[in-house]
């Protein structure tokens, strides 16, 4: 979709370093349910025992904020760094980028899980593709708003916003997809939303001479 395709080698970097997320990810979540839950008083050591409290910490906290927020960084601290990061649609392809990487090591880590304990195969299948579809959506949400942020508004508190709503939209998108469980519904709008968006992005490339614009640091 993108007509002035990026460096793969910068793609691939992204996609490895969403990859390595599971390293600090893992030492977080450490913290967020040894250290954070018991101090807040939650009790997160029998999941069947949950209430609505600790099925809202995990699933809006520990599992959507803490692996959104490393995708955040990366993407701010090494994307927006890259010259080749020049127009709207680049934010939201090496977000895209970060964000399947990440769902790929996942995917793994419960696919050989899932083999260990006998899961039928389809089985095994449909309830990985549905995350990896919903991390390629948080991607392209996270991207879209910072693109906001970097090529639309000039605003200082604008760009305050924006920025706030590139981390903060896909937390919550992500903590409602948990939380809801509504494996069928979610994957679906998010491919509308997702294709709505590459082709709206894409529509507005061929309108331009270059591809370059003026980016705000």
């Amino acid at each position: 979709s993108d007509r002035f395709k990026e460096p793969g080698h910068l793609l691939i970097a992204s996609f490895l370093l969403g990859c390595a997320i599971d390293i600090p990810l893992f030492l977080f979540i450490n913290i967020a349910e040894d250290i954070i839950g018991p101090l807040l008083g939650l009790e997160l050591w029998n999941e069947a025992s949950y209430g609505i409290l600790e099925h809202a910490y995990q699933n809006f906290f520990r599992a959507a904020f803490l692996e959104e927020s490393i995708k955040f960084a990366i993407l701010i601290f090494f994307c927006t760094r890259l010259t080749a990061l020049n127009e709207r649609m680049d934010a939201v392809i090496y977000a895209a980028a970060i964000g399947l990487g990440y769902a790929t090591m996942e995917n793994i880590g419960y696919l050989k899980a899932a083999t260990f304990f006998g899961v039928p195969e389809w089985t095994m299948i449909k309830d990985r593709l549905y995350p990896l579809v919903m991390h390629f959506g948080f991607g392209v949400i996270m991207g879209l708003l910072l693109s906001q942020n970097l090529f639309v508004e000039r605003s200082v508190f604008k760009r305050r916003v924006m920025i706030i709503l590139s981390l903060l939209v896909p937390v919550m998108y992500h903590g409602i997809y948990n939380f809801k469980e509504g494996w069928d519904v979610f994957p679906i709008l998010t491919l509308i939303f997702i294709i709505g968006i590459f082709y709206y992005l894409r529509r507005e490339q061929e309108v331009k001479i270059t591809e370059s614009e003026d980016k705000g640091v």
